[in-house]
């Protein structure tokens, strides 16, 4: 299996780093998941707080949603 691969920065394109790689099972299957960051720890915040906006905005609109749900169900 060949591990040539880019992963650049959504910010700035550099080359992202592997902080932490780790296994988990689910199900029947071993998911091996990798963290990266930005070598950059400046643009790394910056591209953080974004993620967290981004995060906030999909889950209310998600709460949104499934409210206008169960409010159409009561009717």
């Amino acid at each position: 299996m060949s591990k040539d691969y880019s992963n650049l920065c959504v910010r700035c394109g550099k080359q992202r780093i592997i902080v932490k790689t780790w296994k988990e099972k689910l199900g029947y299957s071993t998911i091996t998941a990798t963290m990266t960051a930005c070598p950059d720890k400046e643009c790394q915040k910056i591209v953080d707080a974004n993620n967290k906006k981004q995060k906030a905005k999909q889950d209310a609109l998600k709460l949104r949603s499934n409210q206008r749900l169960q409010a159409r169900r009561r009717k």
